[in-house]
């Protein structure tokens, strides 16, 4: 029953490649390039959570 945590999981790793990319690499233009569909994927996860769960 650990299905819940995989997008918990997957936001995570999210969050680690987007604070890499601001801190570390300060890279502009490839952060853009993950943010926008990363955001859009977490936004499909939130949308198909809350129907399921509702």
């Amino acid at each position: 029953m650990t299905y819940p945590f995989i997008p918990i999981g997957l936001f995570i790793v999210f969050a680690v490649v987007v604070l890499y990319l601001l801190f570390i690499k300060k890279d502009k233009k490839k952060l853009k390039s993950v943010l926008y569909p990363g955001l859009f994927f977490i936004g499909i996860w939130v949308v198909i959570y809350y129907f399921l769960l509702r």
